[in-house]
């Protein structure tokens, strides 16, 4: 009566224990269970391929017997349609691979690696809001 939900990033899937995790779920034929993957391409200081490939991400789950599902993750129609098809899959996990922009939408924040664990000062934060209050019409 219950669905588990974990979501993870590119950087995570460097770690054995991902691994570890993603077969013991198709083991178990978890299908409560769904992974969503912020495919952003960044991790904590640099670009994933700059630290450790990770790629081709489907198919390397894929070959643990989990259920793919590729959505554009600033779309949220692709998000809550992904979610409601994860729901319906019986007998294997699923993976919800979620290709996002770190930063989307900031010019001075779009796919820049330092913004991963560096906070805006307050100006940043203005012009940052200013920008996406444009972008959504406000």
């Amino acid at each position: 009566d219950y669905h588990v939900w974990i979501v993870i990033g590119d950087g995570e899937m460097q770690e054995g224990a991902i691994w570890e995790a993603a077969m013991a779920g198709a083991k178990w034929k978890l299908d409560n269970l769904t992974v969503i993957l912020d495919r952003n391409r960044l991790q904590n200081d640099d670009f994933v391929d700059d630290t450790m490939p990770i790629d081709p991400v489907p198919d390397k789950w894929r070959a643990f017997n989990w259920n793919i599902i590729e959505i554009d993750g600033h779309n949220m129609e692709e998000v809550v349609s992904g979610l409601e098809k994860a729901k319906t899959v019986k007998g294997i996990p699923t993976i919800i691979i979620a290709h996002t922009i770190k930063g989307k939408g900031v010019s001075f924040m779009e796919n820049v690696a330092v913004w991963h664990g560096k906070a805006p000062s307050d100006e940043e934060t203005q012009q940052a809001l200013e920008e996406i209050s444009q972008q959504i019409g406000r």
